[in-house]
């Protein structure tokens, strides 16, 4: 067979080139380096000013080094006051516990007969984003017609709507779940890539590209967290879990900076019904205790006091929800994907400290995501952080 021709990398690693395997040119490391855990060149070298915008490093958790993950993890840099283009999106290759230098998935422009299933599969799946509402219902508001028009415009959502679509299948046709895994890793590499390349600022014309984009990589950088089941500590899963939450902290960043947009876009209705979702006043009292204990705290100051009240607040609008006899179909789970993007930053940064009360608070959405196990983004995860979070011999009653 004669071998695909490609462009050479003529500014890549000593490594790489003694490899004879194309190298990213990713300072201060490349991704092939990172994966099978060499020593990089550039890491001796200075960065060159014309390089690209500096990746996140690799983070460790208490179980080892980022080779050691068994999937993707992703970042959103902060939007830069000065610059006025939309956040980029980042995301570490997916590594194996053998790493080669095929541990890294090979992007392809080529749209072929598997893409096919899986589109067709995006159409005709009911259940495909569960998560943010009856789809069903919320297809009168927008339709997947829509989508596609405007996916086949902006390659970086369709090769996103692929890449979940394919993560859907993985998780409903075990025999075939590697295979479908490896292309929602593939896809999803090459949507970031695509998105990251294309460094629109939002403006009305791109806003809906942007925001479709943002939500759909949302679902699976969530569902990817939630169906994780290989940490054995709390301390592995909140590497795991926090990272997920600064990337939705980054999608709630690019849902804000296009808001003036959206308002006028087919985005309108559905978005406008999660606003005024979001915007409700808790009136139950299943998050009292953990509220008033966040009051109580004498190890937490005012800001990180409110912090977590605001994240008690969007739980107890999500207990309503569910909990509320005449709730409407669209709105009873939508608080188990929202959640995670509402949370403010200094709850996050409580979080990867273990703090005591943002530990409590993670547990009642544990307890939350259990009224929705029959979903398959998420299954047992409430009883999965539940149990991790038990081994902590926190001072506080768990209960379902």
């Amino acid at each position: 067979m004669q071998r695909r021709s490609h462009k050479k990398s003529r500014g890549g690693c000593l490594q790489c080139k003694r490899r004879h395997v194309k190298c990213d040119e990713q300072h201060p490391n490349c991704r092939l380096c990172i994966v099978s855990e060499r020593t990089c060149s550039f890491s001796s070298q200075p960065l060159n000013r014309s390089a690209k915008m500096d990746r996140p490093p690799p983070v460790s958790s208490d179980e080892g080094t980022l080779s050691e993950a068994s999937c993707i993890t992703q970042s959103v840099s902060p939007p830069d006051p000065s610059h006025t283009s939309r956040p980029a999106l980042y995301i570490y290759p997916r590594v194996t516990d053998h790493p080669t230098e095929h541990s890294y998935p090979v992007l392809d422009n080529a749209i072929n007969l598997e893409h096919m299933e899986l589109l067709l599969h995006a159409v005709q799946a009911e259940d495909l984003f569960s998560l943010g509402g009856d789809n069903v219902a919320r297809r009168q508001y927008l339709t997947m017609e829509q989508i596609l028009e405007v996916s086949i415009r902006y390659p970086y959502v369709l090769h996103q709507l692929l890449a979940f679509s394919a993560r859907h299948l993985a998780s409903m046709q075990s025999s075939k779940a590697a295979s479908y895994l490896h292309q929602a890793i593939t896809l999803q590499t090459r949507a970031v890539s695509l998105f990251n390349a294309s460094n629109a600022p939002i403006t009305k014309e791109t806003c809906v590209p942007i925001l479709l984009f943002s939500t759909v990589l949302g679902h699976q950088v969530l569902t990817d967290t939630l169906c994780r089941r290989d940490a054995t500590t709390l301390n592995a899963f909140l590497v795991h879990f926090v990272q997920c939450l600064d990337t939705l902290r980054g999608v709630y960043v690019i849902f804000m900076e296009a808001r003036p947009f959206w308002q006028e876009s087919i985005l309108e209705q559905i978005l406008s019904i999660s606003s005024s979702f979001t915007s409700r006043e808790p009136v139950g009292t299943r998050c009292q205790r953990v509220r008033e204990l966040v009051e109580a705290s004498s190890g937490l100051n005012p800001d990180d006091k409110e912090a977590c009240q605001v994240a008690i607040r969007y739980l107890q609008i999500g207990f309503d929800a569910l909990l509320a006899e005449h709730e409407e179909k669209g709105n009873r789970y939508q608080m188990l994907y929202l959640w995670c993007i509402l949370v403010p930053k200094e709850f996050i940064g409580l979080l990867s400290t273990k703090n005591t009360e943002a530990l409590v608070v993670l547990g009642h959405y544990a307890i939350l995501l259990g009224y929705g196990s029959a979903m398959w983004q998420v299954g047992d995860a409430g009883l999965y952080i539940l149990g991790l979070l038990r081994t902590e011999k926190l001072e506080w009653e768990w209960t379902c």
